[in-house]
């Protein structure tokens, strides 16, 4: 008989590999950059953190309760909690973090998940947030990773984002910095951190962590496979890729989804619900995964993951090229014998008078006409509702053309009403040859794999509707700045995370249609604000899943975006490493929010 078990010990050390370089190892800017997050989840602490079945625990908090139906969140913080310089943490270093988040002046790219939120000091450890409405994701907010207020305080908005401090990270977390290490140019090539032995709570088994930093995957995998590297991930999950025995792969889900954008306040064709129709009927999903991903992909038919939130999902779309053009062809389009698609040419017809507040296949022969010159019709918009705008133009028309339509009338000024001068003028004009130009697109994503090589095959897939597709490889910072921001984009390719509890309203209320929010698509739909509303307000679960089954039902209906694709989140860490466990994670740096029931080191305990 035995009287000794096998327990984790302290002690081993852990490298891992990563695609990038630190920049920002600061909450306020961390979210950017998948490295930045991930050292950061290691070196600071948030009221509320992930343990390693996926559930939401204390973490500074003790505990905290949620008052006026979810309106109102009072946390109680811990005490004798010390940031790795010994410096006294409370309540004061929450308020500091929150607010400079929500001060526009430091730019942080969280400040949207903070909008509308007053934070309160109750005592020095008893913090209140109080909400504008019910938030039922609100707990995960508290997650956010807090700044020491003593280290950051006299350093302005301005300063910010430049102190040594964004490398010099002190926090509360279970690690704390040992050394930065830069290469001759000086980009950070690896980073070093110790357990912290002043963590508040039980710390870390694993008593090293060494990062080194790679500029390709394929340089990290070089690596991994001379057995220099004991962890790593992939955006390209695919076992073949790497050679090494020792390793081991470890499946974590996250809410995320990869899609095609359309941008619905453009002056493009993208604009008709036909099109963007056409457009997915013409991608095969199932071809995308075999020849992209090895099959290990998840295909998608909805950006808000019905398979992780348990509510119907919608089936696959097939390809069907022959559906698309009988789409197009609603629209006026047609695939001729160059095999480019072209609009048809319009009927020169004009026979009778048109005015405001007419409607119908003239209005629209009307505005096709007019959309021709850009200087008389800028909108181009193809609605069949004589309005506001197509009077306009009509007028602009009448004006450029004055000598013909207007003087024979005595008139200097256009009228807004298609009579007959102005009917004959537009035969005229309607009915010149016009040179064929093929229907062209502009698909934008991140100079980055796997998604220019989605964007590639996008574009492939629509060449066999006759589509000319210029595909746009962005950098992550011209992205951001160029096209994220100011909504410049035709359609873009581009990826979304759902909270653990989920919450959409970003990412589709109107509201949300300008920069900070994230409603890329400037998607207007008043049944779905309310639904989004409710979405967010409820604190049921199985509420909350038939208004996003509400919600995925109309958004398959207006076809603001393609759903494609996701891709299960693979770590890779050597058989040595226990304590793993793969989970349902909100994005890929939570990876390490049960690191402190991983282990290298064992020793023998009694068992009595």
């Amino acid at each position: 008989m035995t009287y000794t078990v096998v327990t984790p010990a302290k002690g081993g050390t852990i490298t891992e590999g990563m695609v990038g370089s630190p920049r920002f190892l600061n909450p306020v800017y961390a979210e950017v950059n998948d490295v930045d997050r991930s050292l950061s989840q290691l070196l600071f602490s948030g009221l509320l953190r992930y343990d390693n079945e996926g559930n939401l625990i204390s973490d500074l908090a003790k505990d905290y309760s949620i008052l006026e139906g979810g309106r109102i969140f009072e946390v109680n913080i811990k005490d004798n909690i010390r940031w790795h310089d010994g410096w006294g943490f409370n309540v004061d270093d929450i308020l500091f973090t929150v607010q400079t988040i929500q001060d526009p002046r430091y730019k942080s790219p969280v400040r949207a998940n903070w909008i509308g939120v007053t934070v309160q000091k109750i005592s020095p450890l008893k913090v209140r947030f109080v909400l504008k409405d019910p938030f039922a994701s609100f707990p995960e907010r508290l997650t956010l990773k807090i700044l020491p207020r003593h280290i950051w305080e006299e350093i302005s908005p301005e300063n910010f984002a430049l102190s040594v401090y964004n490398l010099q990270p002190v926090g509360t977390g279970p690690y704390r910095l040992v050394s930065v290490k830069r290469t001759k140019s000086g980009s950070v090539n690896e980073v070093q951190l110790k357990a912290n032995t002043k963590y508040h709570l039980n710390g870390p088994h694993i008593e090293n962590l060494v990062f080194k930093f790679f500029k390709t995957e394929e340089d990290l995998l070089d690596e991994a496979d001379a057995g220099k590297l004991q962890s790593f991930s992939l955006t390209n999950p695919s076992p073949s890729r790497f050679r090494n025995p020792a390793l081991k792969t470890y499946d974590f889900l996250i809410p995320r989804s990869y899609s095609l954008f359309f941008n619905l306040k453009a002056n493009s064709s993208i604009t008709e619900l036909n099109i963007r129709k056409a457009l997915q009927l013409a991608i095969d999903q199932q071809e995308l995964n075999r020849e992209l991903f090895d099959e290990n992909a998840i295909l998608l038919s909805s950006s808000l993951r019905p398979d992780l939130f348990s509510f119907a999902n919608p089936p696959i779309q097939e390809k069907n090229i022959t559906e698309a053009l009988s789409l197009f062809a609603k629209e006026g389009y047609q695939k001729i014998e160059s095999g480019n698609l072209v609009k048809i040419a319009l009927s020169s017809d004009f026979t009778k008078d048109l005015r405001r507040g007419n409607q119908g296949p003239l209005v629209i022969a009307l505005q096709e006409c007019l959309a021709r010159d850009p200087e008389v019709y800028p909108q181009g918009t193809l609605n069949g509702v004589f309005g506001p705008a197509t009077q306009k133009a009509v007028i602009a028309f009448q004006e450029k053309y004055a000598q013909d339509v207007l003087a024979p009338s005595g008139l200097r000024k256009g009228t807004g009403t298609v009579g007959p001068s102005t009917r004959a003028k537009l035969n005229e004009v309607c009915s010149t040859p016009q040179e064929d130009t093929p229907l062209t697109l502009i698909l934008t994503t991140l100079d980055q794999s796997p998604l220019k090589d989605v964007a590639l095959f996008i574009a492939s897939s629509w060449e066999e509707l006759g589509i000319a597709t210029e595909v746009n490889l962005l950098t992550p910072g011209e992205l951001e700045r160029d096209v994220l921001k100011p909504r410049n984009f035709e359609i873009l390719l581009f990826g979304e995370i759902l909270n653990r509890i989920p919450d959409p309203l970003p990412f589709w209320h109107s509201s949300q249609v300008k920069d900070p929010g994230l409603n890329l698509s400037g998607y207007d739909n008043a049944a779905a604000d309310t639904l989004l509303e409710q979405i967010r307000r409820t604190l049921s679960k199985e509420d909350r899943s038939n208004f996003l089954s509400e919600l995925q039902e109309l958004l398959g209906e207006n076809i603001p975006l393609i759903p494609l694709y996701d891709l299960p989140y693979q770590y890779i860490a050597q058989k040595e490493i226990k304590g793993i466990k793969g989970q349902l994670l909100s994005e890929p740096s939570q990876r390490f929010s049960g690191i402190l029931d991983w282990y290298i080191k064992t020793k023998r305990v009694w068992s009595f």
